[in-house]
């Protein structure tokens, strides 16, 4: 799933060719990551200009409300929610930016030895992993769009294939690519998106789980008194 930006220049053309008012960069499967309070998640990027951003997110935010916005793990700005529409968000930069050079940063670090997706970090969220070596109760440390590290027992080893059930349901499937005695790194053979993966709460929430589970066994198998559709 690769990353795309586009500058799509607003306005109306001016004499000699030059452009008038702002450049927007429209991106596609661009990821930020938002810390409001003692919640952290991330947000899908739509647009970047000079003096903010266009996002949606499953975190309810609110006009007016501070955000700390990670562009990457090396690009940290602080904006504030100036609209809503339901979970997109118009976010204003503290500082307006050079979009077009902060649009080269990203992609020079993305495509060097630093680049990594954006982390949540999960505070040691429990999980259950299976794998041909049977049940492996975890700990997970952080998680990515591709991947995720985790503490174990010390049965994980590197090639094994894991499923791994988090709390709130969210099954995920991967192969540990490095363990040490009580830790592990496990990279994800689908990616998840930003609302997959929503918020660091939401990843550790149980009840959400119950709430599928009642879902599925309406419109299931077993479910006896289900008329057709």
């Amino acid at each position: 799933m690769a990353t795309t930006d586009y500058l799509d220049l607003l306005g109306a053309g001016a004499p000699d060719g030059k452009l008038l008012g702002e450049i927007r960069l429209s991106t596609v499967n661009r990821i930020a990551r938002l810390r409001v309070s003692n919640e952290t998640g991330l947000a899908r990027v739509h647009t970047l200009s000079n003096d903010g951003v266009e996002l949606s997110s499953v975190m309810a935010l609110q006009i007016g409300q501070a955000v700390e916005l990670d562009l990457s793990e090396m690009v940290s700005t602080i904006a504030t929610v100036a609209t809503k529409d339901c979970n997109r968000y118009a976010l204003t930069f503290e500082c307006r930016v050079n979009c077009a050079e902060l649009l080269r940063q990203l992609v020079a670090e993305a495509r060097s030895d630093r680049g990594r997706p954006l982390r949540l970090a999960a505070g040691r969220i429990s999980a259950v992993g299976l794998s041909t070596k049977g049940v492996h109760q975890l700990e997970v440390d952080d998680i990515s769009q591709r991947g995720m590290k985790v503490r174990h027992d010390g049965s994980l080893q590197a090639g094994l294939r894991v499923d791994i059930d988090l709390p709130n349901g969210r099954k995920c499937h991967g192969i540990i690519r490095w363990a040490k005695k009580s830790s592990a790194g496990l990279q994800l053979v689908d990616i998840l998106s930003a609302d997959d993966l929503g918020t660091v709460s939401r990843l550790a929430d149980d009840t959400s789980n119950g709430l599928r589970d009642l879902s599925s066994m309406g419109a299931g198998e077993g479910a006896e008194n289900r008329v057709p559709a």
